[in-house]
């Protein structure tokens, strides 16, 4: 009976022996890792506070490894301007936070207000007002049908112009400079593309990824002082060259 004793004996000591160790071992990484500086990069349209917010809206407890373990390539399912989020740990209290943002192919302005969407139609982020040299090309001549909603598909009755922006979306990808300033549909849905004075025809989305390929290759002569219209509606690839109405 006393063997049995002290085996059980031996057995609780190192039970709590293990259970001493595991609380030290907690309350040291409790204490050693509490984060104290959030260092964020990648973001163009959100502010820094609310990266930060979303890193700590998940229970971390303002411990440093939990952030990392909890927001590490973590997908951001919320309409927003962020995609992504994924955290690096710097030091024993510091992280740094890489934003990746959602590929959008336009935005609209309907009472006041911008509305992002991407090349399915997914209206996905909204703001006050368009920030200069982010990118993505204001739209202007689509009717809205009602007004555009988080979450929801913009409100329009031709669908095919976001796939047509989404080709364009491929070229200001690969050449930040190829970004329009605007593009324009007419009623018939065909496309107009502006940089400064320079007006681009693409039509109505026909070869049209022939198209914008051919207008990557012509864009750096447009921007050396030219003005007026380059018509690549009609292009097909077998023309030796291109019709430009100049302005001046």
């Amino acid at each position: 009976m006393s063997r049995r004793r002290s085996r059980k004996g031996r057995k609780i000591r190192r039970f709590l022996l293990w259970l001493l160790i595991l609380s030290c071992a907690a309350v040291f990484l409790v204490f050693f890792f509490q984060l104290r500086t959030v260092v964020v990069s990648g973001n163009r349209h959100s502010k820094a506070d609310e990266i930060t917010a979303l890193v700590l809206e998940r229970p971390t407890g303002g411990n440093t490894l939990l952030a990392k373990l909890l927001n590490t390539n973590r997908k951001i399912d919320r309409p927003g301007f962020t995609e992504r989020i994924n955290v690096a740990i710097t030091g024993r209290d510091s992280i740094r936070v890489t934003v990746t943002e959602r590929s959008f192919v336009g935005c609209m302005e309907f009472d006041g207000t911008w509305w992002y969407f991407d090349s399915s139609g997914l209206v996905m982020a909204s703001a006050a007002s368009r920030m200069e040299g982010e990118g993505i090309p204001p739209v202007t001549g689509l009717e809205l049908t009602s007004a555009p909603e988080l979450g929801a598909e913009l409100p329009i009755t031709t669908t095919k112009v976001f796939s047509m922006l989404g080709v364009v979306r491929s070229l200001t990808e690969t050449d930040a400079q190829a970004v329009p300033d605007e593009a324009v549909f007419d009623s018939n849905s065909a496309l107009t593309l502006r940089y400064g004075d320079v007006s681009v025809k693409l039509g109505s989305g026909e070869k049209l990824e022939m198209r914008v390929k051919k207008l990557a290759e012509v864009l750096p002569v447009l921007r050396e002082g030219y003005a007026g219209v380059l018509h690549l509606e009609s292009y097909d690839g077998s023309q030796s060259g291109l019709i430009f109405d100049s302005a001046k």
